[in-house]
């Protein structure tokens, strides 16, 4: 009886590392945003924020929504935090590609600061004809640490954009 206490405890604890998303964020999403944008401009909306661990190293292999978007052309892009000289701190300004990029964590002392172990996952939506299009989950590549290549799906912010020419004055709800 002891050893399949033991056992059972054994796979519980297993199991829950195994499922843990990091480094995408767990739960349901956090946010939600829309933007109004015209036919052929294209907009951007941060949608996973990445708080990578101190010591960790992340490459990223690749991005794409999770399901299709008919009628719209998207991207998906990184983000590193920029620091502005007014020491306004901002994610999803600088933007680079993803497939590639290393991000890897900072120093974990005491005077630093967290936000800049943080990059933004950004979607670029360019709508091809008027409608309403919905980013609800990303699926993403990477390795950590070196490892073997993972792919989870996850979401901070679920993403509308609606199109039209002119663009419209805001997204109806």
């Amino acid at each position: 009886m002891r050893q399949a206490l033991w056992a059972l405890a054994i796979v519980v604890l297993l199991w829950g590392c195994a499922s843990d998303p990091y480094p995408l964020p767990s739960g349901p999403p956090h946010a939600a945003q829309s933007n109004p944008a015209r036919i052929g401009d294209p907009t951007t909306a941060v949608l996973i924020y990445l708080a990578i661990h101190p010591g960790d190293r992340v490459e990223l292999l690749g991005a794409e929504p999770v399901g299709t978007i008919d009628g719209a052309k998207i991207r998906i892009l990184l983000s590193r935090p920029v620091i502005h000289a007014n020491g306004d701190k901002v994610i999803g300004e600088a933007l680079e590609e993803l497939d590639g990029a290393q991000v890897a964590a900072a120093s974990a002392s005491p005077a630093f600061d967290a936000y800049l172990n943080t990059v933004g996952i950004v979607g670029e939506l360019t709508a091809q004809r008027p409608g309403s299009f919905e980013v609800t989950s990303v699926r993403l590549r990477y390795r950590l640490n070196g490892g073997g290549e993972q792919v989870r799906e996850g979401i901070d912010v679920v993403w509308t954009v609606c199109a039209d020419d002119p663009a419209p004055v805001k997204c109806a709800a």
